[in-house]
């Protein structure tokens, strides 16, 4: 930063954030050095190994505030940037729903998964009202290590990476792994617009909702879900709906039938009493309720009771 004052400058200080969704405002402050007199020339850098990185994609905004000796403040215009991923070359699908970013792939392929993810997402009819500056951007890598070394700190494991509170998702997409992202692109896509209905103070909401409606997005219960759950039943295996509503289990046979059993009642909400009544129950947890308040509210029913329908209509004890 350059300038000029008329008096000495007593004070100078940077504020800065980021486009990270919050239901407070974010501002960070940082006082970099400078020397005496009415000339400025001063600076700073974001070192985010100590902090910890954004992801690319997301926009940084920042502007400075100078205090003169004669206690006189002023504040420059705010300035933005989009943090980019720049070791490579980005091409862009838009789509009323979402933009995809990619690098290296064939472009049909792309194409092939944006057909496939615009029908998979028309069956989520959440009508979410999202701004136009946080319109999910999806950014496919050709590769995993590509993925993992676009952000900080990330484990060696790391396959893709969503980051809800800016609606961003890196994931790696390729011809080896196109019918595995035809599924998990809009399960994820999914989680950012149920965010997005409840996004607040007070927007907490179960598991089996929020996971049920992911999985729904995928597509009908495959049969190695139906499976799970007839097996489960018939063996007295079946996850309360209740403990569905917190943490799902961390062993992965039990993770999967988890799963399985949230994208069911999800889909027997959906089947029985339609989207409007799922777009209540979100708009509820946005105000701020209990999981039972909020089913009562809507449906009539509680956890209890919403488990009592969903084991008749699938035939379990």
């Amino acid at each position: 930063m350059e300038g000029s004052s008329i008096l000495p400058v007593k004070n100078i200080s940077l504020e800065y954030g980021t486009n990270r969704r919050s239901v407070v405002s974010q501002i960070n402050r940082v006082t970099p050095e400078f020397g005496p007199g009415v000339r400025i020339n001063t600076g700073w850098a974001w070192e985010m190994k100590k902090t910890g990185s954004i992801p690319p994609g997301a926009a940084i905004w920042w502007q400075w505030r100078f205090t003169d000796e004669a206690g006189r403040s002023y504040v420059t215009p705010r300035q933005t940037i989009v943090f980019e991923d720049t070791r490579f070359q980005w091409q862009v699908e838009k789509a009323a729903s979402m933009d995809i970013y990619w690098h290296t792939q064939d472009a049909s392929l792309i194409k092939e998964l944006m057909a496939v993810l615009e029908a998979k997402l028309a069956r989520v009819q959440l009508d979410v009202k999202i701004p136009p500056e946080r319109k999910p951007r999806i950014l496919v890598y050709l590769s995993s290590e590509q993925v993992r070394t676009a952000v900080l700190f990330q484990p060696e494991w790391t396959g893709a990476l969503a980051f809800s509170d800016y609606n961003i998702i890196l994931t790696a997409v390729n011809p080896g792994n196109l019918e595995w992202a035809k599924n998990a692109l809009p399960h994820e896509i999914t989680h950012l617009l149920v965010g997005e209905a409840v996004f607040g103070p007070f927007g907490d909401m179960p598991t089996w909702l929020n996971e049920g409606l992911a999985r729904y997005s995928e597509g009908d219960l495959s049969s190695f879900d139906r499976a799970a759950i007839d097996n489960a039943a018939r063996e007295g295996r079946l996850i309360s709906v209740r403990s569905l509503g917190a943490s799902f289990p961390a062993g992965p046979d039990q993770a999967l039938l988890a799963y399985a059993q949230s994208g069911s009642l999800v889909t027997y909400l959906i089947d029985t009493y339609g989207w409007p009544k799922i777009r209540d129950l979100l708009n509820v947890f946005k105000e701020g309720s209990t999981y039972d308040n909020a089913l009562r509210k809507v449906y009539g029913f509680d956890t209890a009771g919403l488990e009592r329908e969903w084991r008749a209509a699938i035939g379990a004890r």
